[in-house]
């Protein structure tokens, strides 16, 4: 699980770690926000009736994308949804750009 500073630690809390954990927010969910509407667009914009399920799990990518998006400016805040919410960012970013296996 990804590492997420909480403000309770006792420890300070060194402004580039938390940046680090917004940074991958933001990334995470631009990655998912774009692709989810572009899925949503091809769904509803083409004439067959078998994309609907498509669209809904577009629909749900697009949504948790604007979710991570809203999250990274208030994260510190939510420590539990910030937590949940890196362990999505990091299934997302090692789904996407997986590491090469050497």
């Amino acid at each position: 699980m990804a590492y997420v500073p909480r403000p309770d630690d006792g420890a300070v809390i060194g402004a580039g770690a938390l940046d680090h954990v917004l940074r991958r927010f933001l990334h995470a969910g631009r990655i998912l926000a774009t692709g989810g509407s572009l899925v949503v667009t091809y769904a509803t914009v083409s004439n067959t009736t078998e994309n609907a399920e498509h669209a809904l799990v577009a629909l749900v990518l697009l949504l948790l994308g604007v979710l991570l998006i809203m999250l990274s400016p208030v994260a510190n805040q939510f420590p539990g949804a910030a937590r949940v919410s890196a362990a999505v960012t990091d299934a997302v970013l090692f789904y996407f750009f997986a590491p090469g296996n050497n």
